[in-house]
């Protein structure tokens, strides 16, 4: 039997600035990281091209104040990052209607499921409105490769429908993005 070692484990995840909300983008460079191992000239280097490409558009101080919506995700993750960094972006829940979370969660850990090459960026509401990376999803819980520096988002506080009281992690199934490095 072999030992699973998680492929950020001696990697820590970048973090966003206090006062941005570029959470977006670090999801993006954290995403690439982790899938690849980049070192971190070659995560300078995306960052950097990240930052180009907004600036080219106009879009660096929209960005920089407001985060980035979902079909923005789409865009630079196709147009910057393309086949050379992570070979296929899917949104499987895109134009689905909300699934439960049980019926979510499990997507989550079959597409997961210990295989290197692979995370999946998530977007969230409720107690937090940010992106963030999954590394590893248990039954229990998701561990996060996060610019914010969440840990973890324990599943009996996570919803796929609306907050509560108890259920503060609003899981945004149509905003997230499965990449892998396999064709």
């Amino acid at each position: 039997m072999s030992t699973y070692i998680k492929p950020g484990a001696n990697l820590p995840p970048y973090q966003q600035g206090g006062l941005d909300s570029l959470c977006g983008l670090y999801s993006i460079i954290n995403a690439e990281r982790f899938i690849n191992r980049s070192s971190d000239d070659e995560t300078q280097h995306l960052f950097d091209d990240l930052i180009r490409y907004l600036s080219r558009r106009g879009l660096l101080g929209k960005f920089l104040i407001g985060g980035i919506i979902h079909t923005e995700m789409l865009v630079i993750l196709k147009k910057v990052i393309g086949n050379k960094r992570i070979s296929k972006v899917e949104i499987p829940w895109r134009g689905v209607s909300t699934p439960d979370l049980t019926t979510f969660w499990h997507s989550m850990q079959f597409f997961l499921n210990g295989t290197p090459g692979r995370a999946i960026i998530l977007g969230l509401q409720g107690y937090h409105d940010h992106w963030t990376v999954i590394e590893n999803i248990t039954n229990r819980s998701i561990m996060l490769y996060d610019s914010a520096l969440i840990k973890r988002l324990p599943r009996s506080r996570c919803t796929t429908s609306y907050t509560t009281e108890k259920r503060i992690h609003l899981l945004l199934p149509a905003q997230t993005y499965f990449l892998s490095n396999e064709e």
